[in-house]
């Protein structure tokens, strides 16, 4: 499958459709959703894809959606509502697509498709994996893993304090999946944890 803005955005819409309509209940895309959305872009487009295609695509959009998120937190960085852009002043825009080249496609021009991937990743991530044992995607609710991480730690909310609570889930993370030994780690853990929205 070759995808373009004309797919991608067709299976954009559609999934920011579903979720406006309320056809995601508990923060799960049912397979009959995906199905429906492979099948449409398929009279659409004549292109025969499956359902995992489409997961796939999806999983592709929502690491954009973090990296967006992430961008829009640069120190310095304006988010111009009226065009969905972030904007950076010139020599600061310079200086970071100098060392972050893939990020100027994100800064001082208009972020294609940000409506519908806010609509669809605004409130809730998905894994990349199905879960196992079922032909479900995985949303992780963000607001609910934030407040899990945030779970202990003191009162005033200093910065310091916060990263050190992070760096301590992180590492009883780890600590637990050493001590298990299990069979199988998922792959893209990592990856996932890394593009979580707020996570340094």
């Amino acid at each position: 499958m070759r995808w373009n803005n004309n797919t991608s955005g067709f299976v954009l819409r559609r999934m920011a459709q579903l979720v406006s309509d309320g056809s995601r209940p508990n923060k799960v895309f049912k397979d009959k959703v995906v199905n429906y959305v492979a099948k449409a872009l398929k009279e659409y487009s004549g292109e025969d894809l499956s359902p995992t295609q489409v997961y796939n695509h999806l999983r592709k959009w929502r690491q954009k959606w973090s990296r967006v998120c992430k961008l829009k937190y640069l120190s310095g960085a304006l988010f111009d509502t009226d065009t969905n852009a972030i904007m950076l002043e010139g020599e600061h825009y310079l200086s970071h697509c100098k060392d972050h080249p893939k990020d100027a496609d994100f800064l001082n021009t208009p972020i294609r498709f940000y409506s519908e991937m806010e609509a669809i990743f605004g409130h809730a991530m998905a894994t990349s994996k199905f879960v196992v044992g079922s032909g479900e995607a995985l949303w992780v609710n963000q607001a609910e893993s934030m407040a899990a991480m945030a779970e202990g730690s003191a009162s005033n909310h200093v910065c310091e304090e916060k990263t050190n609570t992070e760096v301590d889930d992180v590492n009883n993370v780890a600590n637990a999946l050493r001590e298990t030994r299990p069979a199988h780690v998922d792959a893209n853990l990592y990856l996932v944890i890394m593009e979580m929205y707020g996570f340094s």
